[in-house]
């Protein structure tokens, strides 16, 4: 038996790559194995703009309906701002948040519709936020049978998916409340992105399903049910998205001299990426390595930062490329990273490097080598985490 997680980060606009990169995935298994995703993974779990995917797949839409989802409505969450660049920039220090919630709002009931994230019964899904309040990320998941009933039972999953997508100096943060005030009380919980804790939630993924399958309260008809009887970490296997890895590298000379204002202006880019990162790498480790084929990291980088010497060595550093001359490495063009980009160019390039990067690509490069490509490696999962066939004589007649 095979536990399957499909791990979803967080990355506002840019969920459109993780959504071009899906294609490929619901290809592939649609042709081998004969399912749609929401049937093919146990658990899907996401983050932020993961979080919208994650809600998407789980209501049975296509990877084509989420692509279509960023062309045609990501303007409407991320609409045009209305001073020219400059007087935006001085003015964005006095505002709350960069945008409202209500582009947001509309376009996630439209996209989800109203109902609950107790209603969804199949796959489990975990979508994370941060609780401003009480200081934890809130782990929003239809399936918690080990801990009973839940405040968040009756909220819409539109509005769960609202809480974790405000990252902060974007969005304000998002009110949540139990519906159910005579069972919950009167409780509320202020969110923010759940990038902020976990903006790759593989291992949270990871550490949920172990949870319910190692609480001896659980009823065993509840984890046959969703495959969680027994579960040992060596039975799950993780295909993890990603929207593409960024980060601007900063010289020791420059960060000595930065100011409480500098940092602030940096604490996304500098604070919630290498979270994800470390997630990553420590669930590789523990899912068998490199080499393994329980666990897949789809990622790229968006522009290359960094340019090789020629006959380098693992002694010599790497020549940081200027800003303005950073291309895609599949494109040979710059491709913007700002995640509140949802402009028709933004759009059309970042569908071109996702698009090169599952054709073409590699799941990683090194200084000398790189992973197998892209569509091998999906191909691989797949086959290595198939399910036993089951013999003819445990097959019910027909």
């Amino acid at each position: 038996m095979t536990f399957k997680i499909l791990s979803l980060d967080g990355g506002g606009m840019r969920g459109i790559i993780s959504a071009r990169i899906l294609q490929e995935v619901e290809r592939q298994v649609l042709e081998k194995e004969g399912k749609p995703l929401h049937k093919y993974f146990d658990l899907i779990a996401g983050t932020s703009t993961g979080s919208i995917l994650t809600a998407a797949i789980a209501n049975g839409k296509t990877c084509q309906e989420l692509v279509n989802l960023y062309k045609n409505k990501g303007i409407m969450i991320f609409p045009p701002r209305p001073l020219p660049p400059g007087l935006q920039d001085i003015a964005d220090f006095f505002w709350p948040s960069k945008y409202t919630h209500e582009g947001l709002i509309r376009v996630l009931k439209s996209e989800l519709g109203l109902g609950k994230i107790s209603e969804i019964e199949k796959p489990m899904i975990l979508i994370l936020a941060y609780d401003l309040l009480y200081r934890n990320a809130t782990f929003f998941t239809n399936c918690h049978p080990d801990i009973g009933a839940r405040w968040y039972d009756d909220t819409p999953i539109w509005e769960i998916c609202v809480s974790s997508s405000s990252a902060p100096t974007y969005f304000p943060p998002y009110e949540l409340k139990p519906y159910n005030t005579e069972k919950f009380g009167n409780w509320s919980f202020p969110h923010i992105d759940g990038g902020v804790s976990a903006n790759n939630p593989s291992l949270a993924a990871i550490s949920l399903a172990l949870r319910i399958s190692q609480n001896p309260d659980v009823p065993l008809e509840i984890k046959q049910e969703y495959k969680l009887e027994n579960l040992e970490l060596e039975d799950i296997s993780v295909l993890s998205v990603s929207t593409g890895r960024d980060g601007e590298p900063y010289f020791y000379e420059e960060a000595k001299e930065w100011k409480p204002l500098d940092w602030a202006q940096k604490i996304v880019d500098v604070f919630m990426g290498p979270n994800a990162e470390i997630s990553s790498t420590i669930c590789r480790q523990i899912m068998g390595g490199a080499s393994s084929k329980r666990y897949l990291r789809l990622e790229f980088e968006l522009n290359e930062r960094f340019k090789a010497k020629e006959k380098e060595t693992y002694k010599d550093t790497r020549e940081l490329v200027r800003k303005d001359r950073r291309i895609n490495q599949f494109t040979g063009k710059k491709l913007s990273e700002a995640i509140d980009d949802a402009s028709n160019q933004y759009i059309k390039e970042a569908l071109e490097a996702a698009t090169a990067y599952v054709e073409r690509g590699c799941t990683y490069y090194t200084r000398n080598d790189c992973g197998p490509l892209v569509k091998d490696a999906i191909a691989e999962f797949i086959q290595a985490n198939k399910e036993p066939e089951q013999s003819p004589e445990l097959q019910s007649p027909l």
